[in-house]
């Protein structure tokens, strides 16, 4: 227990340093919060008004049963923030950690590796958090956003995704500490991952060969369950069969990058690459 305790100090202290040295540059931190909003949320919801026959979004409502088009694209812009936790907050810190030269005596402490990604999600969640509530908040007075109350019995899946996505973030963390160059390698699994996951339109809609994929991510299930507890819009399957996809694809993909991570730690200590640039 106190290894653990030990552990956990040490992954808020980094979590908490990550907030200071982000305080510090007020304009950034200001633009991780609007970037999405329009890069992401506006030209979709202005794409997707175009097509809205008088006033109602009929192509929505045949599609995933619901004209809500602002919830059904807040609510993806909510699961799309979530993975650019884990590419970028987590995985990505590694490659940062590297270009400023820190990485090599940070991972010579006695702290756990895992700890210097889970110090990351602590403060990643916490810039979640916030950025969310403003993000909703101009959805709200500027978009007519809305939702069912029922959209509280949604949150145990959410919860399971961030899991999952922790996982993914592993997953990651081991490719970025083998190619090191890994800008475009993040930035492009990035928009594939969120793709995938349905966050702009149903996966319905994705290339048959693609389907598939998108079935094995955990962020799948939660973007549709979401939408079906916040929207009342038409689920993919049974929601019983969704909730358990949800737990069995986060099962695997939690061990799978745990185990990818440690494989790549392994490679580095026995190349001695870990202070190359």
């Amino acid at each position: 227990m106190a290894g653990l305790g030990a552990e956990l100090r040490a992954a808020l202290a980094i979590g908490r340093k990550d907030l200071r040295t982000l305080s510090r540059y007020p304009w950034s931190m200001w633009a991780m919060i609007f970037t999405p909003l329009y890069q992401g949320i506006i030209p979709a919801f202005l794409f997707g008004a175009s097509f809205a026959i008088g006033g109602r979004s009929l192509g929505l409502a045949s599609s995933v049963g619901t004209e809500n088009l602002a919830g059904f694209v807040f609510l993806g812009g909510v699961v799309s923030a979530l993975v650019s936790i884990a590419f970028w907050a987590m995985a990505m810190s590694l490659r940062n950690e590297m270009d400023m030269g820190t990485l090599e005596p940070t991972w010579l402490t006695p702290t756990r590796h895992d700890t210097l990604l889970l110090g990351r999600l602590v403060s990643g969640i916490l810039v979640f958090a916030a950025s969310q509530a403003v993000l909703f908040a101009v959805g709200v007075a500027f978009f007519g956003l809305r939702f069912r109350p029922d959209i509280v019995y949604a949150l145990p899946a959410f919860a399971v995704s961030a899991v999952g996505m922790l996982g993914t973030a592993y997953l990651l963390a081991a490719a970025v500490l083998l190619i090191r160059e890994a800008n475009f390698f993040i930035d492009t699994t990035n928009f594939l991952y969120s793709t995938a996951s349905g966050v702009l339109f149903p996966i319905t809609l994705l290339p048959a060969v693609v389907q598939p994929v998108a079935l094995l991510l955990p962020t799948t299930y939660a973007t549709d369950i979401l939408r079906q507890q916040a929207l009342g819009a038409r689920p993919l399957f049974d929601p019983p069969l969704e909730y358990a996809a949800l737990l069995a694809t986060t099962a695997l993909v939690l061990p799978l990058g745990r185990w990818a991570f440690a494989r790549a730690e392994r490679a580095m200590r026995v190349r001695g690459t870990l202070g190359q640039y």
